[in-house]
């Protein structure tokens, strides 16, 4: 009896079907070690165990910070009541929300008080970013260390503290955090290749006189210590760092749209340089979780922002000696379910 054999184009189908699967298996090898490599440049750190200040340390450190002119009318700390929310806004399966922390860091620092902290809310289904800016000198209780300044937080006890109280003061939820300081900052605008951005005349001038440039009113594209020079701007307007953190958002949207232009090839370099300048309590399998939730918003969708405290919400008042905003929590906890869900 003859041995039967397969036919020729059925040997050649099996050699092509094992040759597809083993170039599929290797590019899946090659991709896994590749992320592997990227996420390995992030600077991680874990929030639950960042060193902490003890409230004499904090008071010692605070005594060395200037406080500037304030003329606002005098509070009484005990008239300020506080609310104490669960962290219920934002705690959706479509919504993502990333805190991005900016600090002024001193070279002799390891952690200074937060200059900017930004909510970055990602719409999953919507394709839509809000961006929502906690304006710093707001008046909130600090778990454990009483009554002060929002920004004052992230100075005690970093990442941890800081998300406890937006959570206690706003019930927002946090789902990570983000951190680079001003000059990782600049660093990052200079690897995109500078961000466009509308300068009126006052703002062009300020930052001519801060970097030596030569910018004018119109579109300008701004290198990276032109940008920073720009989001730090907080005198030339009457409301201070309404605009300072306006001005700020502005730049991240820039940033964000000079991202989305470059090409796959370019975007992997960058990410290769600008990686290391993150720091983040996110971990890995978070990382790319939230990466594939957010990979349709760096090809196109809606980009929003808005401020907390929100217009009409807040009194500027003098508590203690300090400059700050005396919010009505729950006002701008309601604008915020609004605006971010929950």
């Amino acid at each position: 009896m003859k041995k039967q054999t397969s036919p020729p184009n059925r040997r050649g189908r099996l050699v092509l079907l094992c040759f597809v699967l083993g170039l599929i298996l290797i590019v899946m090898l090659v991709g896994t070690v590749y992320l592997q490599h990227l996420l390995g440049r992030i600077h991680y750190v874990d929030s639950g165990t960042a060193p902490t200040l003890s409230p004499e340390e904090l008071d010692a450190y605070l005594a060395t910070q200037p406080e500037e002119i304030n003329t606002a009318p005098t509070m009484d700390p005990e008239d300020v009541t506080f609310p104490d929310y669960d962290a219920d806004i934002g705690r959706d399966s479509d919504i993502i929300n990333i805190l991005l922390i900016g600090q002024d860091r001193r070279e002799d620092e390891t952690r200074a008080r937060s200059d900017s902290m930004i909510l970055c809310t990602f719409h999953k289904s919507e394709k839509k970013l809000t961006m929502t800016s906690f304006l710093r000198d707001t008046y909130v209780k600090i778990p454990g260390y009483g009554q002060n300044r929002i920004n004052v937080a992230y100075a005690a006890g970093g990442m941890s503290l800081l998300n406890k109280t937006l959570e206690n003061n706003f019930g927002v939820h946090i789902d990570g955090n983000v951190e680079v300081d001003f000059y990782q900052f600049a660093d990052i605008v200079d690897l995109l290749g500078g961000v466009e951005v509308d300068l009126r005349n006052d703002e062009a001038q300020w930052v001519n006189r801060e970097t030596g440039s030569g910018l004018s009113e119109g579109t300008n594209l701004l290198n990276g210590q032109q940008a920073l020079a720009y989001a730090r701007i907080r005198k030339l307007d009457a409301d201070g760092d309404f605009s300072r953190t306006n001005r700020q958002r502005k730049v991240i949207t820039a940033l964000l749209d000079a991202y989305r232009d470059t090409s796959l090839s370019s975007a992997l370099s960058l990410l290769e340089q600008v990686l290391p300048l993150i720091t983040t309590d996110m971990t890995d399998r978070e990382i790319l979780g939230y990466a594939v939730s957010l990979f349709p918003l760096m090809t196109g969708g809606e980009v929003v922002s808005q401020h907390i405290p929100a217009a009409g919400t807040y009194a500027s008042r003098n508590i203690d000696g300090m400059a700050v905003l005396v919010a009505d929590l729950e006002a701008n906890r309601q604008v915020l379910k609004g605006t971010l869900g929950g």
